[in-house]
């Protein structure tokens, strides 16, 4: 039994290229969005988008060696936005 627990926690996801290429698309999606946000800061539907962008870059960023180090300049962005939210409500 404990040699099924053992290897139970052994077990660790694999890290592929694939978080990279995740990473990589989304940061250029919240590039994209940024930059439509700027233009228009009340457009709710960027608000949104940008949000949800944010949620899921957090995890993929996380787990890519190449993008770890964004993971808080990204808590950062995401505070901001509240904040806009916030102003425009």
């Amino acid at each position: 039994m404990l040699k099924t627990l053992r290897s139970l926690w052994g077990n660790k996801p694999e890290v592929t290229g694939d978080n990279d290429s995740q990473a990589e698309k989304l940061s250029a999606e919240i590039s994209e969005l940024e930059t439509q946000l700027q233009n228009d800061p009340r457009n709710n539907e960027v608000q949104k988008r940008l949000m949800l962008i944010y949620n899921r870059a957090l995890n993929v960023f996380a787990s890519s060696p190449r993008y770890r180090s964004q993971v808080e300049s990204l808590f950062e962005r995401i505070d901001e936005l509240r904040n806009v939210i916030r102003r425009n409500i």
